[in-house]
């Protein structure tokens, strides 16, 4: 593929899935499939579309400060958990044979996305549990899904927004914020390893990287004119959409 239609193919993809991640998550799901087709191997893909995620994620988060700066207490103890989540999670992915990780990707989506569907019972449980039976959950539920994300970045947004509603979170803006706080806080973990084992394709990354900047902060401004309930609906809609592609690459 010529060098620069692989370029404009990246940001595109970036581009799009920026605006997924932001919007609700399934979007790091495009950005892996592009990095994949450009040539690169199942694990070299992962890890390089963790690094162009972050930057993302990180101006996601900006778009959504005033929404974080409302539920700032939790991160607190929240953070130190999702950091090590991340940093157990790459080492994980590193320990996986490339053809195991390729085959383990569609189901590792149709999870994320089968939770995301069952938020509003996770909500219900949430509510039955009480505050303290609440944060023990939310907090495991957090911890494994950093390991998730760690892991791989593909659906990772999803499974946070189930974790986050089974802690008892129910503001969409407020949760879309929080994930993508976690979701930088902990990618960040998993490339401290990747970049020390050569994993990363810095070329290719940061050309998905400068779509998914433009797309994150652009899609996170404009969701304070769109209801949570359209929110949600584009959420599901995503989600089912990248499991459904991620399968029919794979057995297709």
């Amino acid at each position: 593929m010529d060098f620069y239609v692989e370029t404009l193919l990246l940001f595109l993809a970036g581009l799009i899935g920026g605006t997924m991640n932001a919007l609700a998550g399934g979007g790091s799901g495009v950005t892996f499939a592009a990095l994949v087709f450009s040539g690169m191997p199942p694990i070299i893909a992962n890890a390089t579309n963790t690094f162009a995620s972050t930057f993302g994620y990180i101006t996601g988060a900006a778009g959504y400060r005033k929404h974080i700066y409302e539920v700032r207490a939790a991160l607190v103890w929240q953070l130190p958990l999702v950091f090590i989540g991340g940093l157990i999670g790459g080492w994980l992915l590193l320990q996986t044979d490339a053809q195991v990780f390729e085959a383990a990707v569609p189901w590792l989506l149709l999870f994320a996305t089968l939770l995301f569907m069952l938020s509003r019972q996770l909500e219900q449980m949430a509510a039955r549990l009480g505050k303290r039976n609440v944060t023990l959950m939310g907090g495991l539920a957090l911890f494994g899904t950093c390991v998730y994300g760690g892991y791989f970045n593909g659906g990772f947004g999803i499974l946070t927004l189930a974790a986050l509603s089974l802690g008892g979170y129910t503001a969409v803006r407020a949760m879309n914020g929080i994930k993508l706080v976690f979701a930088a806080v902990s990618s960040i973990a998993a490339l401290v390893l990747f970049f020390i084992s050569d994993k990363v394709d810095i070329t290719g990354g940061l050309a998905v990287m400068a779509g998914i900047g433009i797309g994150s902060y652009a899609a996170a401004r404009l969701t304070d004119y769109v209801s949570d309930k359209n929110v949600k609906r584009a959420s599901l809609a995503v989600c089912i959409a990248v499991t459904a592609y991620a399968f029919w690459r794979q057995f297709v």
